[in-house]
């Protein structure tokens, strides 16, 4: 995918960047301010990723974003990147989200050897809140039905169950494991039947920033959902909860990485 802002959102297109950029990794809560340390950052990104392949974009009106798959972890890790514009056109907000949760672990593990400022999970002292000052809350997009062979690509599991009845059991344990949801953004995916939703949500007391993206079928069902999440601690919240509601009918090769009925890591 040839595309300027697929190279300036791994880091590789520094001009690209306002000099006062800031940037939400998928990991950190606070963000990373500046051009030269945006670029170096997200550079790293890209080479701990293993020179991540650019397999969709975004375009919103006000908000535009790539979707990158990696080589690493046997191809398994995924990131979406959104970037918001100043005036000039240069990209003066980066927001990156991660997925599947322990995949992003493993990510962070080769960050704290190269980057250790960018392995950092800490929350701080207080619930963590973004810096949403660049956005409202908008209304939910009405979410066409669920295909029968519906597969959900989660921001917590280490596989891809599918079929309707049990991802409507997952996204119904989801809706008992946050509250006030806002909506902040709508993107069209460009060259696809398919669109995305940004997303906050209440866990633990933590906002949780989520993608989700849904592509839908020839009649128009939803054949996929893909979720992407950050910051990680607070997906680690969220990935407990869930587990206690649905242990029952996702086994164990489905919550690979720290035990799920333990202590939240830090």
């Amino acid at each position: 995918m040839s595309d300027p802002l697929v190279a300036a959102l791994l880091g590789q297109s520094s001009a690209a960047l306002a000099e006062d950029v800031s940037l939400a990794t998928p990991v950190t809560a606070p963000r990373i301010s500046g051009r030269g340390s945006v670029s170096a950052a997200l550079r790293a990104y890209g080479d701990a990723l293993g020179g991540p392949e650019a397999t969709a974009r975004l375009k919103g009106d006000e908000i535009e974003g790539v979707v990158y798959s990696s080589g690493a972890d046997d191809g398994a890790t995924q990131i979406v990147a959104l970037a918001q514009f100043d005036p000039a056109g240069l990209i003066s907000t980066v927001d990156v989200y991660g997925r599947p949760w322990p995949y992003i672990g493993r990510l962070m593990e080769r960050m704290a050897k190269t980057a250790p400022e960018l392995a950092d999970p800490s929350l701080g002292n207080r619930p963590y809140v973004p810096d949403k000052s660049r956005t409202v809350s908008i209304g939910h997009p009405a979410i066409p039905p669920l295909a029968a062979d519906v597969t959900l690509y989660s921001p917590i599991l280490s596989g891809e169950p599918s079929g309707k009845p049990v991802v409507e059991r997952i996204l119904e344990a989801a809706a008992q494991s946050y509250s006030d949801l806002e909506v902040r953004a709508v993107l069209n995916v460009e060259g696809q039947a398919a669109f995305a939703i940004v997303i906050d949500e209440i866990v633990h007391g933590h906002v949780l920033e989520l993608v989700e993206i849904f592509t839908l079928n020839a009649a128009g069902e939803v054949s996929e959902v893909r979720v992407f999440s950050r910051p990680w601690l607070v997906t680690a919240h969220f990935r407990k909860r869930m587990h206690a509601l649905l242990k029952d009918i996702l086994g164990p090769e489905l919550w690979q990485g720290p035990d799920p009925q333990g202590p939240v890591p830090v």
